[in-house]
């Protein structure tokens, strides 16, 4: 997996929903599935989002 399927996400943290753009990509350290975290910047702020709970936006 790549950065390179995503580019824009939106995501929910703590009842808000954010968009920001995907700058990383970072690989789940276990066997508990293929789900990994994206690294999202929004607005210079980064949040580490896990892949199942961002949703990718077509520009």
């Amino acid at each position: 997996m790549s950065t390179s399927q995503y580019d824009r996400v939106t995501f929910d943290f703590a009842g808000r929903e954010l968009v920001g753009d995907v700058i990383d990509y970072l690989a789940a350290g276990d066997v508990s599935g293929p789900d990994g975290f994206l690294v999202v910047d929004v607005d210079g702020q980064t949040y580490r989002v896990e892949e199942s709970n961002a949703e990718r936006l077509d520009r």
